[in-house]
This record gives structure tokens, sequence and C-alpha cells, in this order.
């Protein structure tokens, strides 16, 4: 019996060639696709999305969120645990040695409490750019920082460059940040840099 769906000629995917490349990715709308998703998270019907481009474009703008999270607190994180202090910081935190342990000094007197509603403020004021990058009015991430770039086909390379650069360190500052923290609190919280 013939089958139902049409013959498709899949192409295989760069970081795991021995597996198809989903079908949402299509290696040139993102930059760092490579064809890596063997979660299928790229599949629109498993998420509330009525499209795929809804759908990519809310994964992509969650992933650079979290990536440039990331990216400033692994710098902060290791920065802490050397032994700088920001100015006016209250003694009971300038004498905890490890960020792991300033995370509980600051639950526990309610400065964690303020963070998350900073955190919640920012994200409440940018939804209308996640509305945006859902509508395909704007691509995900971008905040129109661009100033120095022009619209030339050299600047448009440079760009893109930048762009692949910037998932790529986002993916890793994600691993870096998830590995310091399991890593130090393996150890009891009380081990700082560098963590092993």
């Amino acid at each position: 019996m013939p089958s139902s769906r049409a013959a498709v000629s899949m192409v295989a995917s760069e970081a795991l060639p021995f597996m198809d490349r989903p079908a949402a990715l299509d290696n040139l709308a993102l930059a760092g696709d490579v064809g890596f998703d063997p979660m299928g998270f790229s599949d629109y019907e498993k998420g509330p999305f009525a499209s795929s481009g809804e759908h990519l474009g809310w994964m992509r703008e969650a992933e650079l969120k979290h990536g440039r999270v990331c990216m400033l607190g692994v710098v902060g994180w290791i920065a802490a645990d050397l032994g700088l202090r920001a100015p006016g910081v209250p003694a009971e935190l300038k004498a905890v040695t490890t960020s792991y342990a300033a995370h509980d000094v600051a639950t526990a007197d309610g400065r964690m409490l303020m963070l998350l509603i900073l955190c919640g403020v920012v994200e409440i004021a940018g939804a209308a750019g996640i509305k945006a990058t859902l509508d395909g009015k704007r691509e995900p991430g971008d905040f129109a920082l661009t100033g120095f770039m022009s619209k030339s086909a050299a600047d448009a390379k440079k760009l893109a460059a930048l762009k692949q650069a910037e998932i790529k360190h986002s993916r890793l500052a994600m691993m870096a940040f998830g590995g310091i923290a399991t890593q130090t609190a393996v150890q009891g919280g009380t081990i700082g840099f560098p963590y092993f």
C-alpha cells in the first residue's frame, strides 16, 4: 500500500549527521541552526502556537534571553567568588565567600524578592517586543541596538556573524552557568573559583 505521505527529500542534520534535519529548521532563518533538535522542540504542533514562525520566534526569544542572562551570570558569579564586591554591599554579604552562599543570605532577608519583582517589571516591559516577534514584525531578540551598522551588504554580513557569535556564546554560557551551580552545590557551596 503506498504511503499517503508525499516523498520528501530529507537533509541530514549538520549536528547529528545520522539523523534527518527537523522540518522546521531550515538553516537559513535562525543564527546557530545546525539541525540539532533531538527532542523535537522545533515542532510547533507540540506547543500552543498556530504556526512554525510563531513557535520558533518564541523559542528563539527565550533562548536569547536565557543566554544573555547566563553570559552576565557566569561573569558575575566568578567575579563575586574571586572577591569583587560592588560599592555599598552590606557587611553580611561582603563576608560571604561564595555566590552560592550569598544566594541564601539574600533570600533570607528579602533582597532576592526585590530582585524578583524587578525582573517581573522588566518582563512586563518586554512583552510588547515578544508580541511583535510573534506577529512577525520583529526579529527575536532584536532591540534595535545596531546604531553602528548601516544597511550595506558588508554590514549585513557583519551583523549575521555577530548574531552567530551571540547564539554560540549564549549556549555556552547556559551550560557554564548550570555547570558552575551544580559543581558548587555538589561541593556543599563552600568551594569558590575554579570550582574543582
